[in-house]
């Protein structure tokens, strides 16, 4: 079982088993996501996964930080306005205008370090750190899931085993294609 796994049944999070030793690719890219909920859904479908993939696999930003640049415009502007005004409050505090891009925010500010369903309770207070996360519970195709999820811990779990299964099975590299990480933060040298 890699690293990764074992920290996020350490942090809460379920036990999946997933075939190891796969290769991952050459390129990466960090890109804020601003897109509407059509453009999510048909990227999604263009991998193969569901609308249902979409909700739960949003659900991994119930641990973890983000760069300030990933959710402001830099002078103290924040990206999505429909955020709770007192989140979006203590985020321009966090984040001053000028601030080193290093500067980091927790996702999830009162369970950052445990795997639950936190993430979606706080986006039916409207404090979903990225606009991707926000626009899931502005959309009526959406929105039921992030309530279910929200009340039912185990129902996210179970879903997230599932489409967590599905995502490691995309695009799977072979023979010389990528590589199998020594640190899976990045390439091997």
């Amino acid at each position: 079982m890699s690293l990764f796994m074992k920290a996020w049944e350490q942090a809460g999070g379920p036990a999946i088993q997933i075939p190891t030793g796969r290769r991952d690719g050459l390129v990466s890219t960090a890109s804020n996501v601003r897109f509407p909920v059509d453009e999510m859904i048909k990227l999604f479908s263009s991998k193969g996964l569901s609308l249902n993939d979409l909700v739960t696999l949003s659900g991994a930003h119930t641990i973890g930080t983000a760069h300030c640049s990933a959710f402001s415009e830099g002078k103290l502007t924040l990206i999505d306005r429909s955020l709770d005004r007192s989140y979006a409050d203590e985020l321009m505090k966090q984040c001053p205008a000028g601030s080193s891009p290093f500067v980091t925010v927790t996702h999830d500010p009162e369970t950052s370090f445990t795997f639950d369903n936190k993430y979606y309770r706080n986006l039916l207070d409207h404090r979903g750190l990225f606009q991707s996360d926000s626009v899931l519970l502005n959309d009526y195709r959406t929105r039921k899931r992030v309530e279910d999820f929200a009340n039912d811990q185990v129902c996210f779990f179970e879903s997230w085993g599932q489409s967590f299964l599905k995502l490691t099975s995309i695009e799977v590299k072979t023979g010389d294609e990528g590589e199998i990480r020594r640190c899976c933060s990045g390439r091997n040298m």
